[in-house]
């Protein structure tokens, strides 16, 4: 056999060796360090609106009773009492349970019934749900646990009161009671809402909250 076939026949050996050999792995790149990711940045508007912050609290409950359980409250505030909202029409409002009348004038009428707090009537006028009313039950034997708006609750001294309001109040002479009554009045600067409460010889007797119209009448539906 001639040289030249020889060489031709040791590359052809060759190159069928290399190409059955495997293929070289790919070259990776290095791998990316971890990066710790910044901490979440609040919202644009949260140092514009604090309140976006706060949690909403309801009034707290009244003193434990001698066995050491508290009365259970429902929350209150000048446009609500427990479900039941200002504006609300009393077809809204069926689905709490049953409502029962306590007079009517003309196109104004009082309830109560399970959907309001206890010691908690409501004023409908032309079918709107306009104010709440809160006083002590002559009957009762003992004071009303419920609060009203802003914490103010039945028995409490004027001092207390005062210190109970978000504002100073306006303070008119009463009604009916001359020199021994008084009524302390706020209204709400940023909505049409408002609440009114009744004094005698210096401790709250009754207050009442909702449209600033509605808590004006001093004789109720009257």
């Amino acid at each position: 056999m001639s040289a030249l076939l020889r060489n031709s026949g040791m590359l052809l050996l060759v190159l069928g060796l290399a190409a059955c050999q495997p293929p070289e792995p790919p070259v990776l790149a290095p791998a990316a360090k971890a990066t710790t990711q910044p901490a979440q940045q609040p919202a644009a508007n949260d140092d514009l609106d604090p309140m976006a912050r706060t949690p909403i609290v309801d009034p707290p409950s009244a003193e434990g009773t001698s066995n050491g359980d508290a009365p259970a409250v429902a929350s209150v505030a000048l446009d609500h009492a427990g479900d039941v909202l200002v504006g609300q029409h009393m077809s809204d409002v069926k689905h709490l349970g049953s409502w029962e009348s306590q007079g009517a004038i003309e196109t104004c009428e009082y309830f109560t019934g399970k959907g309001l707090p206890p010691g908690v009537s409501m004023m409908v006028d032309d079918g709107r749900i306009v104010r709440f009313d809160l006083d002590q039950d002559e009957d009762a034997e003992t004071p009303v646990a419920q609060p009203g708006p802003y914490g103010l609750r039945i028995g409490m001294t004027r001092a207390q009161a005062l210190a109970q309001f978000p504002g100073a109040p306006v303070s008119e002479p009463h009604a009916y009671l001359d020199d021994q009554g008084e009524y302390l009045t706020w209204q709400d600067p940023g909505s049409d809402l408002g609440i009114r409460v009744e004094l005698f010889e210096g401790k709250v007797t009754q207050m009442y909250w909702g449209t600033s119209e509605a808590i004006e009448l001093i004789e109720g539906c009257a």
